[in-house]
């Protein structure tokens, strides 16, 4: 609606860039860190693979220097659990000791960090051990692992994120070392017994870090890809109402209500596919629900209602194309595209955070946007101008929230520098800062900062008044 705008971000909004331990700092066989479910799956021909990745491990000081030199008032970063308990259970002092050394230089040069518990690096040894998060058992590690975060952390860190892109783990079986070969029902029921595992395992830790640190926050990270109905045919809002719920709200309902959504559970109770549920699982979610929602927001979708007549067991992916009797996801000619086909919606992130703040009252905070991108060096230089356009229009919805009364608590750009992602290695730029090397060659690593380096500096400075 018209309103009138803010003239700037509020003094105490955090302006700040993330990365993720396994995308950025390398070293995997250094220091005694143990082997993560990512470690040995077999890499996409001619990708790199996360041994290496940005060497942050070996650069973070360098890398914070820059971070300070942009304006940087936040880094979200994730601690890698293999580093800090090589086989999910024992700690390694070495890993400890590093995480102290990085929070200290994080905050002596004036930025606030904000901590992911657990970023995709899951380790191994517990997936052998008992297969991961599809036993109960993971519930234990995950609040065990948190409670060396909390022991060892707790007085350099206020934000705590628990579980990172919960949907998206769930959609690519791998990340969570499960075998590709589990398909159809027998997958789905699998996933929804981890889902419900993850949000028990959500709320013990925030119940724990309530408990051991009164002054911090804690929340979860959601993916929303928001959808909006292919026409104006009811049954088209319809289709998308359903899609927000099965993609986002099923997972959500559980962290921040204690509850099944009804949809949600009708769509396991007729495809057979309910998780075992314990009573006191639910009371616990109900009286521990997050401080607030961490939000990685990249883009939307369109979806149209689907008219089949059956139920779908989906393949495992993240881009879900339909769900029979349900939705499918169709093409939109007013939304452009990334390089990979990744719609470009600034408006989406309004209505997620519009959506989500409306249903649950929980300030969000953005915790990862950006836009990948096969960014070309030349005279040692990045002309990133679309980086820049993209950032620029969702910062100004961010600032449209802020002005009609949404309490956004920050926006962490993915992401400061050029890391490994996740499965198109280092093809798929987001950084501020480049980083030389490709995925054949480590050439020097040099740090060089684009023009939206530069850009993103000013807007800080500024307080985003020219948004």
């Amino acid at each position: 609606m018209y309103h009138n705008r803010l003239k700037q971000f509020p003094e105490e909004f955090l302006f700040g860039a993330a990365t993720s331990a396994f995308q950025v700092e390398g070293a995997v066989d250094v220091d005694g860190r143990g082997i993560a479910v990512h470690d040995i799956q077999p890499k996409k021909k001619g990708i790199t693979d996360f041994s290496v990745a940005s060497d942050h491990y070996h650069h973070y000081q360098e890398d914070i220097a820059l971070m300070k030199e942009l304006g940087l008032k936040a880094y979200r970063l994730s601690l890698s659990w293999v580093r800090i308990m090589p086989d999910g259970k024992t700690i390694n002092p070495a890993g400890i000791d590093f995480y102290k050394k990085l929070l200290d230089e994080v905050t002596a040069n004036g930025m606030e960090p904000i901590v992911t518990i657990y970023h995709f690096e899951y380790p191994q040894a517990l997936v052998d051990r008992y297969g991961g998060w599809a036993s109960r058992e993971a519930i234990d590690d995950f609040e065990r692992f948190a409670e060396v975060l909390f022991e060892n952390f707790g007085d350099k860190v206020k934000y705590w994120l628990t579980i990172n892109e919960q949907d998206h783990l769930l959609k690519i079986p791998s990340r969570l070392g499960i075998s590709e070969e589990i398909e159809g029902k027998d997958y789905l029921k699998l996933a929804e017994q981890m889902n419900y595992h993850m949000c028990v395992a959500t709320a013990r830790v925030i119940k724990l870090c309530h408990e051991l640190l009164p002054h911090a926050k804690i929340g979860p990270v959601i993916n929303p890809m928001y959808a909006i109905p292919n026409s104006n045919r009811p049954e088209d809002t319809l289709a998308a109402m359903e899609f927000n719920e099965l993609s986002t709200y099923y997972i959500t309902e559980l962290h921040c209500r204690g509850r099944f959504a009804p949809l949600h559970w009708k769509y396991m109770e007729d495809r057979d596919i309910l998780p075992e549920i314990e009573s006191e699982d639910m009371e616990l979610m109900r009286n521990n629900t997050p401080d607030f929602l961490g939000m990685n927001y990249y883009l939307n979708q369109t979806v149209a209602a689907n008219k089949k007549e059956q139920f779908s067991y989906h393949e495992k992916t993240v881009f879900i194309q339909e769900e029979p009797g349900i939705y499918e996801i169709t093409t939109n000619d007013n939304i452009t595209q990334t390089d990979w086909g990744w719609n470009i919606c600034p408006e989406g992130m309004k209505l997620a955070i519009m959506d989500f703040y409306n249903r649950y009252q929980l300030p969000i905070l953005v915790t990862e946007n950006g836009l990948g991108a096969y960014d070309v060096l030349e005279n040692n230089q990045v002309e990133d101008d679309y980086r820049i356009e993209y950032i620029h229009n969702h910062l100004s919805q961010i600032k449209d929230c802020l002005g009609l009364g949404y309490p956004v608590l920050g926006y962490c750009a993915w992401s400061f520098i050029d890391l490994v992602s996740g499965r198109e290695g280092m093809d798929k730029r987001y950084g501020f800062v480049y980083v030389n090397r490709d995925n054949e060659e480590l050439k020097d690593m040099r740090r060089i900062k684009k023009k939206s380096f530069y850009w993103y500096q000013t807007i800080i400075n500024e307080r985003g008044e020219s948004l």
